[in-house]
């Protein structure tokens, strides 16, 4: 199973300072803006399981998409115009369609998310598009901040893929943009279905607490990053916490690697930690299991229904 996620962004200190006490570092971080942000930012989300996957992959991929997209399109993560895509639709014409529209509209003020979730191979997606033709869309936009999260097996060939045009990339950084490409697992690495829900969360569909990257990632985006790195828990969640509270707790309950490349400030504040009522307003909670229970459910879900290569 696999899910990509592309974030693009720029932002100001102005939100920071009007939301309360600033990060321990806010002289490089624009993914959250105030009211003197003069782009657009845009949130693309898609996830779709085989025809013939059981309803529990099919929801998988529709709450990793909507998890992200819950955060994004709500001003914890600064308010992005949502499009989201789920569904056995999801198809190559689809997805470019979309592609094509945003790229028309999107300047080098813009930031861009996007995230997507289902089947995959060593070259690409299931839905039929390749590591090769979502690199390059990604790095045709002139979008200022380009992070990427790849869920699926064998997705560490986006890595690959974005790490063979690294002449096209490298740059970034002097002309003051952001490139930063995670993927759920190395090349040669399947990645794992989920934990089905989470306990405190009683007649939630089977399947709604995502994929087990998509399940890391979601409970580092609502705080439980927070203060991974340094133990320092500020109210906001930076890069460098997303990336290695997500690569750690994939890693414990999915077994698998996630794999990281780019050109990127690490302390690049992505989003505030929502409060608590905030989550008790979505359809699903993400709390409950420990690491070591997560993972034994995983793998009784994985031996029934294995993922297709």
């Amino acid at each position: 199973m696999k899910a990509l996620l592309i974030f693009a962004s720029l932002a100001s200190v102005g939100l920071l300072t009007a939301c309360g006490e600033k990060p321990r570092d806010v002289s490089f971080t624009r993914s959250l803006s105030g009211d003197d942000f003069a782009g657009q930012k845009y949130y693309f989300g898609w996830g779709a399981a085989g025809q013939g996957d059981p309803s529990m992959m099919h929801n998988e991929v529709r709450y990793d998409v909507l998890h992200t997209h819950d955060i994004f399109t709500n001003r914890v993560g600064g308010t992005y115009i949502g499009t989201t895509e789920t569904g056995t639709q999801v198809n190559r014409s689809l997805i470019q369609g979309h592609w094509s529209r945003l790229g028309g509209q999107m300047t080098r003020d813009d930031m861009f998310v996007q995230y997507s979730s289902g089947h995959g191979s060593q070259s690409g997606l299931g839905v039929g598009v390749s590591y090769d033709e979502i690199r390059d869309n990604a790095l045709n936009y002139a979008a200022n901040e380009v992070v990427i999260f790849t869920m699926a097996c064998y997705s560490g060939g986006l890595v690959n893929s974005f790490n063979n045009a690294r002449s096209r990339w490298s740059d970034w950084g002097n002309q003051g943009r952001t490139l930063f490409v995670m993927s759920s697992s190395t090349v040669y690495e399947e990645s794992s279905t989920g934990p089905g829900t989470d306990p405190d969360q009683p007649g939630s569909p089977y399947g709604s607490a995502g994929s087990a990257f998509g399940h890391a990632l979601w409970k580092s985006l609502i705080g439980y990053a927070d203060g991974f790195m340094d133990g320092v828990k500020d109210g906001y969640v930076s890069l460098d916490e997303i990336a290695e509270y997500t690569k750690s707790k994939t890693q414990a309950i999915g077994g698998h690697t996630p794999q990281i490349t780019g050109v990127y400030n690490e302390r690049l504040v992505m989003n505030r930690v929502p409060p608590r009522a905030f989550l008790d307003s979505l359809d699903v909670s993400t709390e409950g299991l420990s690491d070591e229970e997560l993972a034994a459910s995983i793998q009784e879900l994985d031996a029934a229904m294995r993922l297709p290569n």
